[in-house]
């Protein structure tokens, strides 16, 4: 699992691969169209059920659930990006 493999703060070029991953594998999106201006809904045809599912793996990702108010407020992949860094900051502070 990566999360175990880091001793130290993910980057975000990081965290965009993981993110990357996560829609490749979870909706087949060719990974040349995941980019940090790329819209989930207009871009990706992404619809409410496949973002329940995207913050699911998000959820595992981070070992943190995704506040569902903050998830309807995401619309790129560079917004996703910046919840991945607070939620795994705050994961660090909780386990310091």
């Amino acid at each position: 699992d990566l999360r175990e493999t880091y001793e130290r703060p993910m980057t975000r070029e990081e965290i965009q691969q993981q993110i990357t991953k996560i829609l490749v594998e979870t909706f087949e999106i060719d990974p040349d169209e995941v980019k940090l201006d790329t819209n989930l809904y207009e871009d990706l045809d992404l619809d409410s059920i496949d973002a329940i599912d995207m913050f699911v793996e998000l959820s595992q990702f981070t070992g943190r659930r995704v506040d569902p108010e903050v998830a309807r407020t995401l619309r790129t992949v560079d917004d996703i990006i910046g919840l991945v860094e607070s939620e795994l900051a705050a994961k660090a502070a909780e386990s310091s």
